[in-house]
């Protein structure tokens, strides 16, 4: 069970959110994942429906490129709905077993600024396309060198297509996280997330708050 209703199938829908649904099914052919949850709110649905089919499909990133980013963001996350599909699309993208493990694993990708192992065993550029992400994931900010990087790889329009993904799958991976979808039955999934000791900490405090102040 989802923290708020899961809409995927049209019983029970009526209005903007039956026409909504047709309207992502006939693009997708079926109404899973983020989507059943976002037509608790019809209009924010079709709005992310739109941006998300113009990423996916009509993007100008070639198709192996566009998963490397999406695996990258959805494993920094821990979504493991989507990433129970996308790694099935990432196989079929042609991305390595050895690049998937270090995507699901976060390997690191560097020591002491040099490549480690695990980077040398990736195809010309994926490294620095994970760097990428994880930079502007963890860091909320990517360095310079990082940044340039990518600009002797890739042009401006390609970049900023870059960056909308990893914004789009970061909302996504919020979504499905936040009313706790788990990976689909039967689909690879991702390690579960450990929280670094401050998180857990505080996390443990608001239980405990909440606990206290309930009469």
């Amino acid at each position: 069970m989802t923290r708020i209703p899961y809409l995927d199938n049209e019983i029970g829908l009526d209005g903007e959110a039956l026409q909504v649904s047709e309207y992502i099914k006939a693009s997708r052919g079926n109404v899973i994942g983020v989507f059943a949850l976002l037509l608790n709110s019809p209009k924010v649905a079709k709005l992310v429906a739109d941006l998300g089919a113009y990423l996916r499909f009509d993007s100008i990133l070639p198709q192996r490129l566009k998963e490397l980013v999406i695996l990258t963001t959805l494993s920094e996350h821990s979504c493991q709905f989507e990433w129970s599909y996308h790694q099935e699309y990432a196989l079929q993208a042609d991305i390595s077993v050895h690049t998937m493990e270090v995507i699901k694993f976060k390997k690191p990708l560097y020591k002491n600024g040099q490549p480690t192992r695990e980077h040398n065993g990736l195809a010309s550029g994926d490294g620095e396309i994970i760097t990428y992400v994880r930079e502007l994931i963890n860091n909320k900010r990517v360095s310079d060198k990082s940044f340039n990087r990518l600009r002797q790889a890739y042009s401006t329009e390609q970049i900023t297509e870059i960056t909308t993904l990893i914004g789009y799958y970061a909302m996504v991976a919020c979504q499905l996280n936040a009313y706790e979808l788990p990976a689909a039955p039967g689909k690879p999934s991702l390690p579960e997330p450990k929280l670094p000791q401050t998180q857990q900490t505080l996390a443990e405090e608001m239980q405990n708050g909440m606990s206290e102040g309930v009469s």
